[in-house]
């Protein structure tokens, strides 16, 4: 299984993400044990991990972007996957990185309109999917088995940063989706990632678990588990 490293920037700083509610985010170095810097190149460059997750909340809240950032990045890591709040195709032209389409942003009915490989970021806060569509969570899943992703994130917003997984959410997924799953959202320990291995997931994001050493290093350095 896979394992991308996350970081979530906004006014262009890494931040410590918790629960979806991005008006309380603050710098990751207030509460890392691994990193004592805020910025996002500095950040990656002590880490050293292998895999790397985006979250350009700048763009995804309408308020500037990091796509700049986010280019450079993608030299540091062997594969790096970023939701910079795409709404439309035209703007998947020329990038140096993965896109990730996220629900929250992204007009899913222009899908078939997208020329490039993709990732589909399932956007879910209590329980309800974040969408300009009227679609539950099922019926998007089975909208997008219609098409090739390369994976589909099932992000449980309110689990960010808390540690503790929706294993029901990601189960039932697995269990619906004809693409790759990824799990994004409550990873607190090496356990919570060998059981959606044997779940069946094909990737997982992490990021809190590893600021506070409950993960060590070695597991996004190495990429794998």
């Amino acid at each position: 299984m896979r394992i991308y490293f996350v970081i979530d920037i906004m006014n262009g700083k890494v931040v410590r993400a918790f629960g979806g509610v991005r008006r309380n985010y603050y710098p990751i170095s207030r509460f890392s044990r691994i990193v004592d810097v805020d910025d996002p190149i500095g950040v990656v460059e002590a880490v050293k991990p292998k895999f790397l997750y985006v979250a350009d909340l700048d763009k995804i809240m309408g308020k500037g972007n990091n796509i700049g950032t986010v280019e450079i990045l993608a030299d540091k890591v062997e594969h790096l996957i970023a939701d910079c709040g795409f709404k439309n195709p035209e703007e998947l032209n020329g990038l140096k990185f993965t896109p990730v389409l996220g629900t929250e942003t992204f007009d899913m009915s222009k899908l078939e309109e997208v020329r490039i490989p993709v990732f589909v970021s399932l956007d879910i806060k209590e329980g309800r999917l974040l969408s300009n569509s009227n679609l539950e969570i099922e019926s998007m899943i089975e909208y997008l088995n219609t098409f090739s992703l390369l994976g589909l994130i099932v992000l449980t917003l309110d689990r960010i940063g808390s540690c503790s997984l929706d294993l029901e959410t990601i189960e039932k997924a697995i269990d619906l989706s004809e693409n790759p799953v990824f799990a994004g959202g409550g990873v607190g320990s090496i356990e919570d990632l060998h059981r959606l291995k044997e779940i069946g997931c094909e990737g997982a994001l992490i990021a809190t678990a590893v600021h506070n050493r409950s993960i060590a290093l070695e597991v996004v350095r190495r990429g794998y588990v």
